[in-house]
């Protein structure tokens, strides 16, 4: 019953039923926005079918087909896995409704357990789109039969129980220590951040103990044994080995036998993680949400220091900054996705180098001028999708809430409070595309002048993709919520965003690829389409932008 309520909640279904009561068109603009968000990543989803089309026609004949099942089901249990971490910490302690939960007549499991059931569905539909086009594949082209697709449907229901069952144990475990003392926020953020490195070293420790690519009697195993491929990729997530190896199977008894034991894995993974949550998960909720105050006796040479006069741009670029660090949850979903994700990108490639006897191949590429244009598109298109992804443009007014009215107010020009919301963002851009370029400078060796063309170019091609994450939450911002997390998690603003800049930053890619084979003309031409769409997009900001904004109602 408390799942069925959360999940409604979660959804949206009062609300939408309740605007649909006034607005007969509430449920068509709903599926016309499920309509665009399908139109915009079909063209993805069509270059993913082609490469695992073609994946699958090069390694049969090697009899190592299953691998594009195994790489499937790897990656959504590793998306899970890391980014389930995310979710999991805010809806279990950063959701404003988590203490009142208290009051309710039931064990911690149980609301845990309701807890955990929201996050699953939720992880359904990341799933989703990852992992039906290798099932689609594999079993259209091996000619499976109904018993596959059967385990097939079965699979995706458990797959996502392991990762999310022990991103759930991390963050009970870590965040029940974090409730002491009277900077809970702090605590929490710092246990946040802890439980994500785990996170991350649980999956590199498979990593690191995996067998060298270039060890002879490994490639004899490789080419010998068809199930090898499968055991090397499955290391990642050893549990996905056996819902693999059922699925390329489904035609044996052993591949019941293997079915089987996914199942009881996952839900031996769940039950012990509902039981550690029936010890603790109380424990670290309860006063998650209280405050303390130092009651300092305040001397005249702090009162001096309170009225100290500074610009306004910049008193109101600091409270937003500041908003943004001291919230945990957009702390955790903002501004530690800038700081995670370029080092999710670069431990692979640097253990793999480690673990290589001589030269990795990537190492001589930036002295190739050809490449060079590669690296340097390819790294701005990273930056791109990164200041997308973290969302703080593209819920800069959102994050307000009903305090939204207070802007109002302020004795700030509208203009003003606009520029501030940009430079957050184009902050926490800089310091994500510092890491970017540090990752890429360790990885291939680039020099000054290539380091430095990326930075400055990168710097341009962030500014309009901010500008369309600010336009889009000044047309449809979303401050009716009732915790912080809705206000980033739950809002479609960043997705929007994300399906105007990446097909945009994309096709700038490709044609510096495709069709430029030298530095100059690569950097003059990126500067100019970025910066041209960046000085229109300010322009229509600073215009239509402000008159939307005068508009909107706290």
């Amino acid at each position: 019953m408390l799942a069925q309520v959360l999940l409604r909640i979660s959804f949206g279904i009062p609300v939408l039923k309740a605007k649909a009561s006034s607005d007969k068109f509430a449920y068509l603009k709903i599926l016309g926005i499920g309509l665009a968000v399908a139109a915009g990543f079909t063209p993805a989803m069509v270059l993913y079918f082609k490469l695992l089309r073609q994946g699958f026609d090069l390694l049969a004949p090697l009899g190592q087909q299953g691998a594009i099942l195994t790489l499937g089901i790897v990656l959504v249990s590793t998306m899970i896995f890391y980014f389930g971490v995310f979710y999991v910490i805010n809806t279990l302690y950063f959701a404003g409704d988590a203490e009142s939960l208290l009051f309710l007549p039931l064990r911690a499991w149980q609301v845990l357990g309701a807890r955990f059931t929201v996050v699953l569905c939720f992880e359904y539909l990341t799933a989703l789109p990852f992992l039906l086009p290798p099932i689609l594949v594999f079993g259209v082209k091996s000619h499976a039969t109904a018993v596959y697709w059967l385990y097939a449907l079965i699979g995706y229901l458990v797959l996502p129980l392991v990762p999310l069952a022990l991103a759930s144990l991390l963050a009970v475990l870590v965040m029940r220590f974090t409730n002491f003392g009277r900077r809970k926020d702090l605590l929490r953020i710092l246990g946040g951040i802890f439980v994500i490195a785990l996170a991350v070293a649980f999956q590199f420790i498979f990593q690191k103990l995996g067998p060298n690519k270039l060890d002879p009697v490994f490639l004899q195993h490789l080419l010998t044994d068809p199930d090898s491929l499968i055991q090397v990729i499955s290391r990642f997530f050893p549990s996905a080995k056996f819902l693999v190896l059922a699925l390329v199977h489904s035609r044996t008894f052993s591949a019941f036998l293997n079915l089987l034991s996914f199942i009881v894995i996952s839900l031996a993974a769940v039950v012990i993680t509902w039981w550690a949550g029936e010890k603790v998960y109380f424990q670290g909720l309860i006063g998650s949400t209280e405050t303390t105050a130092k009651r300092k006796v305040l001397s005249p040479a702090d009162f001096k220091r309170l009225v100290k006069v500074s610009p306004p741009l910049i008193t109101y670029l600091i409270k937003e900054l500041r908003l943004l660090i001291r919230t945990p949850a957009y702390f955790m979903n903002c501004v530690l996705s800038t700081l995670l994700i370029p080092v999710l990108l670069v431990i692979p490639l640097l253990i793999q180098s480690r673990q290589e006897n001589g030269p990795v191949p990537w190492e001589g590429l930036a002295q190739n001028p050809r490449f060079q244009v590669i690296i340097f598109a390819a790294t701005c298109t990273v930056v791109i999708f990164l200041a997308v992804t973290n969302a703080i443009a593209a819920t800069s007014l959102s994050r307000e809430g009903k305090q939204f009215f207070i802007s109002k107010y302020i004795p700030l020009p509208f203009e003003q409070q606009v520029r501030a919301k940009l430079l957050s963002g184009l902050i926490f851009g800089i310091i994500g595309t510092i890491l970017i370029l540090i990752a890429v400078s360790v990885l291939f060796k680039i020099n000054a002048a290539l380091a430095g063309s990326i930075f400055f170019v990168s710097l341009v091609a962030i500014i309009p993709v901010l500008e369309v994450g600010l336009l889009i939450d000044i047309y449809r911002p979303k401050l009716d919520w009732d915790n912080e997390q809705k206000a980033v998690k739950q809002n479609l603003n960043s997705l929007l965003a994300m399906l105007i800049t990446v097909p945009f930053g994309g096709g700038l890619t490709y044609i510096t690829i495709r069709y430029i084979d030298s530095m100059l003309p690569a950097i003059l031409f990126n500067l100019f389409c970025y910066g041209l769409v960046g000085v229109g997009l300010y322009y229509i900001l600073m215009t239509k932008g402000i008159e939307q904004y005068r508009k909107l109602e706290g």
